[in-house]
């Protein structure tokens, strides 16, 4: 099978149309931006959409989101075509993106947002895969702390962590994860730099924390 990876133009109306195919089966409408949303992000300069082609076919995408003068990159969303998935799709293209990523825009510490497999739950079982699946990779969890989810709704967020992909980073301070949460809260998810949730993720964590 012939696997090869590329950002999606932005005014590529047919390759946008087979990626929308399958982010709009791929996560609960809770979790799914609008059709317009992601044409937004298709022509914004700071989201990429990185397509996955098997021969011609549009098998699968991850959007990251690189902000300008920014210390860090957000995988936002990934996903494999259900009909493709299990052959190992899911890692060459998360590489390839990386690398195309960190050429483009230079190596900066990408975030990954995961359901904690911690916690006791109904998915327990894909949740500790997924963990799995990134740190094969080399991600590393940012230790000690607890993730949580701006959802800007009255629904409580689910356990989160927040996982860290940079091959020469093995610790950081207090300072730099605080400055991530700020950026991420307030340009992603809209909501306030001052958000009481970032304080409250703060409240105990030490000056420096590992990356294990």
């Amino acid at each position: 099978m012939a696997l090869h990876v590329k950002a999606l133009g932005s005014s590529n109306t047919h390759e946008f149309d087979g990626f929308y195919a399958i982010y709009s089966t791929a996560f609960p409408l809770s979790e799914q931006k609008s059709r317009d949303a992601l044409l937004a992000m298709q022509h914004a300069s700071f989201y990429t959409i990185y397509l996955a082609y098997s021969d011609e076919k549009i098998v699968g995408f991850c959007i990251m989101y690189h902000p300008d003068n920014k210390d860090f990159f957000l995988l936002e969303y990934m996903a494999i075509d259900e009909k493709e998935r299990g052959i190992g799709l899911g890692s060459m293209l998360l590489k390839s993106s990386i690398d195309q990523l960190f050429q483009t825009h230079g190596t900066r510490a990408l975030l990954i947002e995961i359901d904690s497999p911690e916690k006791s739950s109904n998915e327990q079982k894909i949740r500790e895969k997924r963990e799995q699946f990134y740190r094969h990779l080399g991600a590393l969890k940012i230790d000690p702390f607890d993730y949580i989810l701006p959802l800007q709704s009255s629904e409580e967020a689910p356990p989160m962590e927040l996982l860290v992909y940079q091959p020469n980073l093995h610790k950081i301070p207090k300072e730099t994860l605080q400055s991530w949460l700020e950026k991420l809260y307030a340009n992603v998810y809209g909501c306030s730099k001052n958000d009481s949730r970032i304080a409250k993720m703060l409240d105990h964590v030490p000056p420096i924390l590992n990356l294990i």
